[in-house]
C-alpha cells in the first residue's frame, strides 16, 4: 500500500486540477470555440450578444421596479404588524391604548419606557429626526412636508404629543401620543406615519412614508380610505386593500 500523500502534495494536485478545469471552460465556451467548433461566424455571435443586451435593457428596468414595489410593500406590512403586536402586548400589561396617559401627565421618556420600548426589540427613541439618521435639513418645513405629505404640519421629533422612534431594521415610526390643550382638555392626535426604510430615502409620503390613523375610541390603527391621486394619506389603504401589494395603477411613481 503506497504511503499517504502529504498535505502539500494534495494541495498541489487540487490546484492543478482546478487550473485545468478553468482552462477547459475558457477553451470550450470562448467566442473562438463558438466560431470554429459550432460553426457560428463572428458576426452571428456578435449579433446574438447584441440581441441579448437589448432584451436585458428592455426588461431589467421593469424587473427592478417590480422588485422595489414588492420590497416597499413587504417592509410596510412588517412594520405595521410589528407595531400592532407591540401595542397588543403592551395593552395586556398596561390596559387598553385608549386610556394611556395624556399630555404632561407622563413625559416622553416615561411613556416610551413603559408603553412601547419593552415590546419593540432593538428599537430606539429619537429626540429629533436627526437622531434617527435623517439629514440636517429634516427640521425645516419643506423637508417635513414631503415626509408627511400634509404641508409640513408636523415637526419630526419626540414631544408631549408624539414619539419618533426607529425599529431595529431602520424603519422610523411617528407615533401620536394623547395630548392636552392649553385648557387642560384632551387633544387626540390621530396622525401616525411609518417610513419603511428610514433615512435611506426618498423620504416622501406615498413612496416610502405611509400614513395611518390612530383611533382613540376603538384603540385601533388603520389606513383611511380615499383617492390616493388627490391626497397622499389615502395611498396606504390602496396597498392594504390590494393584499399588501402596490397596485399597477398606483399614482405615486416609485
Amino acid at each position: 500500500m503506497p504511503p499517504p500523500l502529504s498535505r502539500k502534495t494534495r494541495l498541489g494536485l487540487g490546484f492543478s486540477l482546478f487550473r485545468q478545469f478553468v482552462y477547459d471552460i475558457n477553451r470550450n465556451f470562448s467566442i473562438e470555440h463558438c466560431i470554429t467548433k459550432l460553426g457560428f461566424t463572428l458576426a452571428e455571435v456578435l449579433i446574438t450578444l447584441g440581441i441579448i443586451g437589448i432584451i436585458a435593457a428592455m426588461t431589467l428596468p421593469s424587473l427592478l421596479a417590480n422588485y422595489k414595489k414588492q420590497e416597499i410593500a413587504t417592509r410596510l406590512s412588517k412594520a405595521y404588524s410589528t407595531l400592532l403586536n407591540a401595542i397588543r402586548m403592551s395593552e395586556s400589561h398596561n390596559g387598553e391604548m385608549r386610556i394611556w396617559p395624556q399630555g404632561e401627565s407622563l413625559d416622553v421618556d416615561e411613556f416610551w419606557t413603559k408603553y412601547l420600548n419593552p415590546y419593540l426589540s432593538g428599537a430606539k427613541l429619537c429626540d429629533t429626526c436627526r437622531t434617527c439618521g435623517y439629514p440636517k435639513d429634516c427640521t425645516n418645513v419643506i423637508w417635513s412636508s414631503k415626509w408627511t405629505g400634509d404641508g409640513g404640519t408636523w415637526s419630526l421629533e419626540s414631544s408631549s404629543s408624539r414619539l419618533l422612534f426607529q425599529l431595529s431594521d431602520g424603519t422610523v415610526i411617528f407615533f401620536p401620543k394623547n395630548s392636552m390643550n392649553s385648557y387642560g382638555n384632551p387633544t387626540f392626535v390621530n396622525s401616525l406615519f411609518i417610513d419603511v426604510n428610514g433615512s435611506l430615502g426618498p423620504n416622501e409620503s406615498c413612496k416610502d412614508v405611509f400614513f395611518f390613523e390612530r383611533d382613540y375610541q376603538k384603540g385601533s390603527i388603520s389606513a383611511p380610505k380615499g383617492d390616493c391621486s388627490l391626497n397622499k394619506k389615502y395611498c396606504t389603504n390602496e396597498i392594504i386593500s390590494n393584499g399588501w401589494k402596490i397596485p399597477e395603477d398606483y399614482p405615486c411613481k416609485l
